[in-house]
């Protein structure tokens, strides 16, 4: 990590905005051997520089639509360049994350069909079971009889 003495100061930051101020347009007073095409685009220009010069004399403007040029231009080749693979990641984490859902739902419809099962299965359980200690009471009982002794507490 770069510490505050290795950061840019004010004037490295300045080149950047590189604001120089605007000539003021003069004619050229001598008149050459121009098709008339190339005579109406100097004229025009000539107009463009004496638009410029009256808009921002001292280059605020040429400075602030350089920088923002190169700013579109970063942001624009960025997102040419990260845009696509950052939307196939996306639209790969939603269709996984629908899969995943997929399968939470058929578990939990699973897990939530478990509990009646099992529960009928512990009664039926405890019916052999109730069943069993049953028989085992009677057949116990049948054999000794009321009045008798097994010897067990005497």
């Amino acid at each position: 990590m770069k510490s505050f003495a290795e950061l840019p100061d004010f004037k490295e930051l300045r080149q950047l905005w590189k604001q120089d101020p605007v000539e003021p347009p003069s004619p050229r007073l001598e008149l050459t051997e121009d098709s008339w095409v190339e005579r109406g685009a100097e004229v025009i220009g000539w107009h463009f520089c004496r638009l410029e010069y009256w808009l921002s004399g001292s280059g605020w403007l040429r400075a602030w639509l350089r920088l923002n040029l190169f700013l579109s231009i970063t942001l624009a080749v960025a997102g040419v360049l990260l845009l696509p693979p950052v939307n196939r990641v996306l639209e790969q984490l939603a269709s996984s994350s629908h899969w995943l859902g997929q399968i939470l739902a058929d578990f939990l419809g699973v897990a939530s069909a478990v509990p009646p099962v099992l529960i009928s299965l512990a009664v039926l359980y405890l019916a052999f079971v109730g069943y069993r200690r049953f028989r085992h009471f009677r057949n116990r009982r049948g054999r000794t009889g009321f009045g008798e002794s097994d010897g067990y507490y005497q």
